[in-house]
């Protein structure tokens, strides 16, 4: 959507990828804390306000970091969690697959997530997750 208003944060660039679902692209470098989570979800709500919406987490083509405050979060923070009804989360390295293994395995997200390495397998996985919108 060009038209869709973009936010950024320091790690992230944040933007209505069609009318249900958010695309989070974090930029080469990032380092995810608390603090940046929580600006993330709160970004997140004014693109998305007052309404569920679904998750499209472009970690491709970077590296970076995420805290295990913010991973804990993410996973398990009870405003987010309703609201973002689901999460596809695309990776194409291996640091970055440990890290996504980790916060599905470990942070065990309350709402469905899933790891690919194609956005185009994430966004069609995504678009099977409408009815949760509902």
């Amino acid at each position: 959507m060009s038209d869709s208003p973009v936010v950024q944060t320091d790690g992230t660039t944040l933007s209505k990828f069609n009318e249900d679902t958010i695309r989070i692209k974090f930029k080469d470098g990032a380092n995810v804390n608390l603090e940046e989570a929580i600006e993330i979800r709160d970004q997140s709500f004014l693109l998305f306000p007052d309404r569920k919406f679904l998750a499209l987490v472009d970690a491709s083509k970077i590296f970076g970091n995420v805290s295990p405050e913010a991973l804990k979060f993410f996973a398990q923070d009870e405003l987010l969690i309703s609201r973002r009804m689901a999460q596809a989360i695309v990776v194409d390295n291996l640091a970055l697959k440990i890290l996504a293994n980790f916060y599905l395995r470990v942070m065990q997200p309350k709402r469905e997530a899933k790891i690919f390495s194609k956005e185009e397998d994430a966004i069609s996985w995504l678009s099977e997750r409408k009815h949760l919108l509902e």
